[in-house]
């Protein structure tokens, strides 16, 4: 079990505020993209 944490520990460390804004950032951006490009809803049934 110690080792587990241990070893969990390591990477965990090595995550930095940068890290973390660059990762944000690129999710901001994807869904950015999925969302200009999703269809417009027009019209409604039978149309």
């Amino acid at each position: 079990m110690k080792n587990t944490i241990s070893r969990l520990a390591l990477p965990l460390s090595k995550i930095n505020k940068t890290h973390l804004q660059i990762a944000f950032m690129i999710l901001t951006l994807a869904l950015l993209v999925l969302g200009a490009g999703a269809p417009e809803i027009v019209g409604g049934i039978g149309t």
